[in-house]
């Protein structure tokens, strides 16, 4: 037996010793806790971090991309200068070609002064009436049967500068722009130059993002311009697919 008052003192004092034992476990843990979930802090930092990196290095290397690409294509539209491309001619097998083509541009185009010796011509394709691809010694040469181009209005035949997949298929993308444009507003003339659209000094092109312009976004730019949105029309012909064709350009 415990002299009064003694049992009471001693239950507190076990209390006492059992709850500073237990304190000093919680802290213990919560102090392991707390360091566990600082490193792990440290950890998301360090690769939120990394992430800003990465993502700023394939940023980089989308715009260097682009840029080079960009520099190859203009380096086979150099390349491309002199030559043209011709539709709309019904190759006879039996008879020369190129002499069939020099008649054609002298009689029916009137192209004059123009060194037809260093011309030379490849079909492209098996079809009946392929796209014949015209290589000029000179750009004069080709320039000057590009200014006589005019004059196959009414035939069936279409000239046209020799370039690149890529910008043939923007330079296409824009043609069917440049009439959904005029039918809606026929009181703005976009004007198509290669591979791009100029309307009212505003300049246009296709880039991977969709329809941009020099002034901005491209859409916003030609709602600007005619008053109309043309966003669904874009979508439009951006998803459309040509059909392939088995040419070696």
């Amino acid at each position: 037996m415990f002299p009064p008052g003694s049992a009471v003192t001693s239950y507190d004092q076990l209390y006492e010793q059992r709850m500073v034992g237990f304190r000093g476990l919680m802290n213990e843990q919560t102090t392991s806790f707390k360091e566990s979930l600082q490193r792990v802090e440290n950890a998301v930092t360090s690769l939120s971090a990394d992430n800003g990196l990465i993502k700023a290095r394939c940023d980089q290397l989308d715009k260097e991309n682009t840029q080079l690409r960009e520099y190859v294509e203009q380096l086979d539209l150099r390349l491309r200068r002199n030559n043209l491309v011709l539709n709309g001619f019904a190759v006879d097998p039996s008879k020369n070609l190129k002499s069939e083509l020099v008649q054609l541009l002298r009689d029916v185009m009137k192209v004059e002064n123009v060194n037809f010796s260093t011309l030379t011509v490849n079909t492209l394709g098996g079809r009946d009436s392929p796209p014949i691809l015209l290589e000029f010694g000179s750009l004069y040469d080709a320039q000057s049967v590009l200014k006589k181009t005019g004059n196959l209005k009414g035939t069936s035949f279409y000239i046209s500068r020799d370039m690149p997949a890529t910008q043939r298929v923007n330079r296409n993308k824009f043609l069917k722009l440049r009439y959904e444009i005029k039918k809606v507003c026929p009181n703005k003339y976009p004007k198509i130059v290669m591979d791009k659209m100029i309307l009212e000094e505003k300049a246009f092109k296709w880039t991977g993002g969709g329809l941009m312009s020099d002034n901005g976004e491209g859409l916003t730019v030609l709602r600007e311009i005619t008053g109309k949105d043309f966003s669904e029309i874009v979508k439009k012909i951006q998803e459309f697919k040509p059909t392939q064709r088995n040419t070696p350009r």
